[in-house]
């Protein structure tokens, strides 16, 4: 080899040298930028749950002495929004999600109770010894949670423990035994929230949702495999022999669930009812009509037994129209409609079959319902609603409150000036406005929204 070429190669290999480690440092120096970034965004994510929790401690010791409505509804929205602040926080640490659990549930609990006693404040009752109890009760769990954080933060400071390496031992499945020094510290806290006392109130993440049982099936007896295996048979039109089993589960709502072709169907335990229904389909075109959908999902729901059931929304989309349904039941002479007792039917366009029936909201819901008579009626509920809105009709309905109690209500179909639709719910008892819906209509369908 020539000496030129011998020097020419000498110089292109230093040259891939001196780029490949230029690369590798640029690529060292952006990693550890991109490791710092991440620091400062757990740093922060730990100091703003730390403070939203301080704050809600605060709160919560004053909501227990609020005098007014007024003051009521402002320290609820604030304690709302701290709660929703520690929420998303929380959600940006390297905690585990089973020792996180306890305390997000309690964070969700705690703006959410206080909206419910805002409820019950404005719509004129005083606040039970039972609601003070309850605030007292998440003043102490924010308090615990307010101390453990500081101690978490003061640990870090001290150490000088970095929070990235936390989340690389955290998520590392080869050393169990090295755990989260973040998660670690945690644990106690944690552990204590397993303890939280229940909390029952009108709201969302109150306790008792959790232990509620279908209302419908109260009388039915239960039922065993073979039975359900039956009314899957029956209900599916096919052969016993044609049913397998698939498992059971359910919940709040057991079930035994079957499958026969490209078709399941959750049967209750209790009653052998059909809880859900679902088929594969691909409609490759639409011949019937949204009218024709819904008068063959009636003929599915009279079928199952379910009688007085009207229609509400619709929606079309790729050949298939999904109906909900609700039942109908009597005021003295007056007709009320029962929104919780949900049936969902979806109906394929091209044949009118049916792919999908959840009878779920029912099950859960429905039952003989002795219901007041309203202590406002319907032109005294009529004052509660914008003075921007006319009402167009009014009808009593029975809506479910955030808590899934029922309130009876005065539906009020109202436009604006401007041609938009609007659906109002004012409380038959108390003349609040409990719900405003936007009703939309297109060629797809109506919804409220």
């Amino acid at each position: 080899m020539k000496r030129d070429t011998k020097v020419r190669l000498a110089a292109f290999s230093a040259a891939a040298l001196v780029l490949a480690g230029g690369c590798w440092l640029d690529t060292r120096l952006s990693l550890q930028a991109s490791r710092q970034e991440l620091e400062y965004v757990y740093q922060r994510a730990l100091g703003d749950l730390a403070g939203h929790v301080a704050g809600m401690r605060a709160t919560l010791e004053k909501a227990a002495y609020v005098g007014t409505a007024s003051t009521r509804s402002a320290v609820s929205a604030k304690l709302l929004e701290q709660s929703s602040g520690a929420k998303a926080a929380m959600a940006a640490l390297p905690f585990s999600q089973e020792k996180a659990e306890g305390i997000s549930r309690f964070l969700s609990q705690a703006g959410d109770y206080a909206l419910a006693l805002n409820r019950k404040t404005f719509s004129g009752a005083a606040l039970e010894q039972s609601d003070v109890e309850g605030l007292y009760t998440l003043e102490e769990y924010a308090g615990k949670l307010a101390e453990a954080l500081a101690e978490i933060q003061a640990r870090l400071k001290v150490e000088n423990v970095s929070l990235l390496r936390t989340e690389s031992l955290l998520n590392n499945l080869e050393e169990p035994d090295a755990l989260s020094y973040l998660d670690d510290s945690f644990d106690a806290v944690a552990q204590e929230f397993a303890g939280l006392p229940t909390l029952l109130y009108d709201g969302p993440f109150s306790d008792h949702i959790s232990r509620r049982k279908p209302l419908a099936l109260e009388a039915e007896n239960p039922v065993d495999i073979q039975r359900a295996r039956k009314e899957a048979a029956g209900f599916l039109g096919v052969e016993e022999e044609e049913v397998e089993s698939s498992g059971e589960g359910g919940g709040q709502l057991p079930v035994y669930s079957f499958t026969a072709g490209d078709a399941m169907v959750n049967i209750t335990k209790q009653g052998g009812r059909v809880a859900y229904y679902r088929k594969a389909s691909a409609a490759a075109s639409a011949r019937l009509t949204a009218h024709e959908a819904v008068q063959s999902a009636k003929e599915i729901l009279s079928r199952l037994g379910y009688q007085n059931m009207r229609e509400s929304y619709y929606v079309v989309n790729d050949n298939l129209c999904a109906i909900n349904f609700h039942s109908v039941c009597q005021q003295a002479a007056e007709e009320v409609l029962c929104y919780p007792d949900l049936v969902k039917v979806v109906v394929e366009l091209e044949q009118g079959g049916a792919v999908e029936v959840d009878c779920s909201g029912y099950l859960m819901n429905h039952r003989s319902r002795n219901l007041p008579a309203p202590k406002y009626g319907a032109q005294q509920a009529e004052e509660s609603l914008s003075p921007l809105l006319k009402a167009q009709s009014v009808r009593l309905a029975v809506i479910p409150s955030p808590g899934l109690d029922e309130l009876l209500c005065w539906e009020f179909h109202c436009t604006s000036a401007d041609g938009k639709e609007f659906l109002s719910y004012i409380n038959a008892g108390t003349g609040q406005e409990e719900q405003l819906y936007i009703l939309r209509k297109d060629d797809h369908g109506v919804l409220a929204v």
